[in-house]
């Protein structure tokens, strides 16, 4: 610190983007594998359709390729939800291998089926081949799945300021791939799918192989998910869930699901699902990293004043925009995608600040979302077919409705303290317990020891150095060396610099922000 406020004072615009660049340049060189792979992972499904868009039967509705389309997100749905209610332990040296060779095997034989089945006429896929209309979408969401478990313990291993860049790099470079696949003959394209699926499942072994732990071993560290421990791996761990976040998943799942179906019919106009959805994910990405990193917005304000909004915006001006709707589609697939990218952030956070169990909270986040993607696109299948000559501008309107409910319903200063409803509310209502949840999160943000916590802890309840060393049990002398190391790892040189340290955490524990770009020992 260069003054005795650098902790509790907020850093300068130059200084965020500085950071931010820092951030990036870092992340796209350490660590390849993962925003390649993330890239890949949320580029495949888009490279599916795009390889199919010249078949006149591959998105018209009704048809088995229709229905198949939103059963993958069932299969995502209910095989997240698997994996976080029913816990069980694998042996994390056989994850390296399994599940990049299981992922691999799922998308290159859907990749491979879904491509031929959109080739027949739509007569003979019905009569002769609607059954292989369940296999692809059930291996490419069994894919899907692992993949993306694989992905949020990489992420939580790694922390939400390096998670920011990682899912960037992987959005831009994916909105790079699909625009590149227009330029492609179509011979080619077809196999971009499969590529890209085995691309993503390589990059899945170095999930599990390149991000070594960032976690301190301070008391209170879940071990379950500790990457040091090859032993066992927790698949999942119960506790009280996040329902603040699982309820947001839900809503935006369900309203992209609406949106989804009504473009799949050309209800914004011809092609305008694929164009305006690539774009879409491209500002998506540049809007977030601007959000989360140089203007330092909180998870509260990204979700349900920045991404919610968006997308009732999106509702709106497609309820009043009946010509130009798709101008209200590309605000909504902004607001959208905002969501999607920032899900991830979130539960990386989660994970590393929480201690949750990776494989628990994202089968939870992750099958909540996209159940609601497929109760979404169950709804509008069942409007269309039900309420023909009715005006979509009902659909619309209700999901207008339900974004701008939840957001004002959930929308609170106490979420990041209470983790979106994994902490019992009024737990930090006591100086005391606010205090040790402050100390927690520093011990995790700067990779303290398990005796630099101790240490820490006593520091901040205002004792001495001999008061410290008496209640540790301790010798003076081993105290002001474990107070020098301290100081060190934090970057103050006083006492006083350590208050206002513990002043801003507290804070921002009391209105629920998060600096993401604190440039820390662990972030």
């Amino acid at each position: 610190m260069q003054s005795s406020t650098k902790s509790a004072t907020p850093k300068s615009h130059q200084s965020a983007l500085g950071d931010t660049f820092r951030t990036f340049k870092n992340t796209l060189f350490t660590y390849p594998a993962l925003w390649i792979g993330f890239a890949c992972i949320c580029a495949w499904p888009w490279s599916c359709t795009s390889a199919t868009l010249v078949y006149p039967g591959a998105v018209a509705v009704g048809t088995p390729l229709w229905l198949g389309s939103n059963l993958t997100y069932l299969i995502i749905g209910l095989g997240g939800l698997l994996i976080a209610c029913f816990p069980f332990k694998l042996n994390r040296q056989s994850l390296t291998y399994s599940v990049p060779f299981v992922a691999a095997c799922c998308y290159s034989a859907a990749s491979a089926i879904f491509i031929a089945l959109c080739k027949l006429p739509t007569e003979q896929l019905m009569s002769n081949y609607a059954a292989l209309t369940l296999l692809w979408p059930l291996l490419a969401g069994i894919g899907q799945i692992i993949v993306f478990v694989s992905w949020i313990d990489a992420f939580g291993r790694l922390g939400s300021r390096k998670t920011v860049a990682l899912v960037v790099l992987g959005s831009l470079l994916g909105t790079g791939l699909l625009y590149l696949l227009n330029f492609i003959p179509q011979s080619i394209r077809e196999l971009v799918p499969l590529t890209i699926g085995l691309v993503a499942s390589f990059c899945t072994y170095f999930s599990y192989k390149k991000p070594e732990s960032l976690q301190s071993d301070f008391v209170g560290f879940n071990t379950a998910d500790n990457p040091k421990d090859n032993q066992q791996f927790t698949i999942s761990h119960k506790r009280r869930p996040p329902w603040k976040l699982l309820i947001s998943a839900l809503t935006a799942g369900f309203a992209f699901g609406i949106f989804q179906g009504i473009s799949f019919s050309g209800g914004f106009g011809s092609g305008a699902w694929y164009d305006y959805g690539v774009i879409g994910f491209f500002l998506a990405a540049f809007l977030f990293a601007l959000c989360a990193l140089p203007l330092r917005m909180n998870f509260n304000h990204l979700i349900y004043r920045v991404s919610f909004v968006l997308m009732a915006l999106g509702s709106l001006l497609c309820i009043m925009l009946t010509q130009d709707a798709a101008w209200g589609y590309e605000v909504f697939c902004v607001g959208y995608r905002f969501f999607d990218v920032l899900i991830w952030c979130l539960c990386a956070y989660l994970v590393h600040h929480r201690s949750a169990s990776s494989a628990w909270l994202g089968g939870l986040c992750m099958g909540t979302l996209l159940l609601g993607r497929f109760m979404g696109f169950e709804l509008f299948g069942i409007w269309d077919a039900y309420f023909v000559n009715e005006s979509l501008s009902v659909l619309l309107a209700l999901v207008l409705f339900l974004l701008m409910l939840i957001a004002l319903y959930l929308v609170s200063q106490t979420n990041l303290r209470e983790a979106w409803g994994m902490v019992q509310p009024g737990e930090f209502e006591d100086e005391a317990s606010l205090l040790a949840y402050c100390c927690t999160q520093i011990a995790q943000s700067y990779a303290l020891s398990a005796r630099e916590y101790d240490v820490l802890a006593q520091l901040a309840q205002g004792k001495s150095r001999i008061e410290v060393s008496q209640a540790l049990v301790l010798s003076e002398e081993t105290i002001k060396t474990h107070i020098r190391r301290l100081y060190q790892k934090l970057d103050i040189h006083s006492r006083k610099e350590l208050e206002h340290l513990l002043t801003a955490q507290k804070q921002n524990a009391r209105f629920g922000r998060i600096d993401l770009t604190d440039n820390n020992a662990t972030q």
